[in-house]
């Protein structure tokens, strides 16, 4: 009993620390925007950040990219602090914890796949005079992430399934 306390203790501390953490990042990337010159913040892989010093893209149409890049963000503290928050009430293996995680789940693979279009994107709306170097860079670890990732689902569906037809039987 006293394991299981530490748990739901353990999930409301990492669920508070989630919330300030996204709180601070937002509250930088704040500040960054509406501090004139800045550009010591940058997103990915500097391909964009060159494009708009270049002044090849504005940087309205840069901030308007990455739109997705905080949205993603947003709703994955908001998605994890839910399943820390499931957790802290005991409900580990419950429908709401389920979906938090699918919630997670699938919002790292959009996120993957908009970081491997946003290169496409940028360079396509680049007004340059010469030929924009886009590359696409595909990390062997994040592709292995998202396959262990989606591989969790499917064995914790299977086994809240199981869990189920178990208390069926009861």
């Amino acid at each position: 009993m006293q394991a299981l306390e530490r748990v739901k203790t353990t999930s409301r501390v990492l669920r508070y620390l989630v919330i300030a953490f996204g709180a601070l990042i937002v509250s930088g990337v704040g500040v960054a925007l509406f501090a004139s010159g800045q550009n010591w913040l940058s997103v990915g892989d500097e391909q964009l950040a060159v494009l708009v010093q270049s002044g090849a893209i504005s940087g309205s149409a840069a901030a308007a990219l990455l739109v997705p890049v905080g949205v993603f963000f947003i709703l994955g503290i908001y998605w994890l602090q839910r399943l820390f928050g499931a957790y802290a009430a005991g409900c580990f293996f419950s429908d709401a914890s389920m979906t938090c995680y699918l919630w997670l789940v699938w919002l790292k693979v959009a996120s993957f796949a908009y970081q491997l279009l946003l290169p496409l994107i940028s360079a396509s709306l680049a007004q340059s005079d010469g030929p924009i170097d886009a590359s696409i860079v595909i990390d062997a670890g994040t592709v292995a992430e998202l396959t262990v990732l989606l591989l969790i689902v499917h064995i914790l569906r299977e086994a809240q399934r199981i869990n189920e037809e178990n208390k069926g039987f009861v």
